[in-house]
């Protein structure tokens, strides 16, 4: 039975849902209200996966401990992190804030090594060097842009997830805003004035009971979500993206999959700072999808927080493991393998195996006894059986499976 309770633990971790953002058109900026939005121009975004909802404060700290425990080092900013109103039933699933830009692009590393996957970021331009520590100024070459890994968006990447169907209109479901579409200043929900839930506005959160001051109870509100599936583009926090703010940047615009500046602009009073968009719970104006919010990447506050994207590449399998001679290979999670030349594998444990999927964080390995067996770094030594239909545990100290569908060790 604890055994049972083990894998569960393990197989249930927490995480941020994400959907797919298909390729497409849209027209970016606006042509009515601020002149570093202009001109309006339309631009080409390659498809890209990004969460559902901003990353909340009990999923950033999950993954900051396991990366301060594996080289990474961040500022102390995020420790002073607001986990949402005291009164909140669900503190810890508030956005993540105070978080500097140098954090974010720190903690992005950390959640791709984390799941198995190439980081983004590097503090060298060969790409050798992964950004764990400092506050660096990477530019554009400093980012391995084809990796898996998780980033923060482009500006251009966020307004096309932000804006669905809606090109040209002010917020995510139209033209118009209501205290019942998002969480702003003065906007009346039950959190007014500091952050909502994560997904607060998807019609499915139970009724919150507000504070005795107030009386009565939350109201349920409607499903908010966008086009794509995505909750609070529009206030709670303001979320980090990756470029270095430019006001006249949209003059010389790239058509496709722009990445920003290619290098810190030099002008005195912004040129050192980066882009973040949304507005937040403490904004009443500027929460177009089109206004372009800019701090320097040191600041810290707790209306600004992080939502993640990651592109459609795949790793090649197993390219984290280091090589021991010309065949045999170690990966820190997985063990020690030897790779024939025929794509099979003499593992140290299974014996032969034949590999295939994408990086480690989806391997499919067959077994010539057992068939297609699943497993990826967060999960290991849980494997997924496709032909049990099962999960098992591998258990190293008797070369065993433990199967728990029918309670029983089984051999390879």
């Amino acid at each position: 039975m604890s055994l049972m309770m083990s894998v569960c633990a393990t197989i249930n971790v927490s995480s941020q849902e994400m959907n797919l953002i298909p390729s497409g058109t849209f027209t970016m900026g606006d042509y009515k209200y601020v002149r570093d939005e202009l001109p309006t121009h339309d631009v080409h975004i390659t498809s890209f996966w990004i969460d559902v909802t901003e990353v909340t404060y009990e999923y950033w700290f999950e993954i900051a401990e396991w990366a301060e425990q594996n080289g990474y080092e961040f500022s102390d900013r995020p420790s002073r992190a607001l986990k949402g109103a005291s009164w909140s039933p669900v503190r810890e699933q508030h956005p993540m804030n105070m978080v500097r830009w140098y954090d974010a692009i720190k903690w992005c590393n950390a959640r791709s090594e984390h799941d198995g996957r190439l980081p983004c970021y590097y503090t060298d331009t060969e790409h050798t060097e992964v950004y764990r520590k400092g506050a660096v100024d990477i530019d554009n070459a400093h980012v391995d842009w084809k990796s898996s890994g998780y980033r923060l968006p482009t500006e251009a990447e966020w307004e096309r997830a932000a804006r669905g169907k809606f090109s040209g209109d002010n917020y995510p479901w139209g033209g118009w805003l209501t205290g019942s579409h998002a969480n702003y200043r003065y906007s009346g929900d039950p959190y007014d004035n500091g952050t909502t839930p994560a997904g607060y506005y998807n019609g499915e959160q139970v009724i919150i009971k507000e504070r005795a001051s107030r009386g009565g109870e939350g109201t349920r509100p409607r499903d908010m979500a966008n086009d794509f599936g995505l909750y609070d583009m529009t206030g709670n926090v303001g979320e980090w993206c990756w470029d270095w703010y430019d006001a006249s940047w949209y003059s010389t615009y790239e058509s496709n999959d722009p990445h920003g500046p290619s290098s810190k602009p030099t002008d005195a009073r912004t040129g050192g700072t980066r882009i973040y968009r949304g507005g937040s719970y403490d904004h009443e104006s500027n929460l177009r999808i089109a206004f372009r919010h800019q701090r320097l990447p040191t600041t810290a506050l707790r209306n600004i927080g992080i939502r993640c994207v990651r592109s459609t590449y795949h790793d090649p399998l197993l390219i984290q493991a280091t090589s021991v001679d010309d065949h045999w290979k170690n990966l820190d999670w997985f063990g020690y393998y030897y790779q024939a030349d025929n794509g099979w594998i003499y593992h140290e444990y299974f014996g032969w195996v034949y590999p295939a999927g994408n990086g480690s964080y989806d391997n499919w390995l067959w077994f010539p006894k057992r068939g297609w067996i699943w497993t990826c770094k967060e999960l290991f030594p849980y494997m997924w059986s496709n032909r049990g239909q099962t999960w098992l545990w591998y258990d190293r100290r008797l070369n065993l499976f433990y199967d728990f569908n029918r309670q029983v060790y089984e051999e390879q």
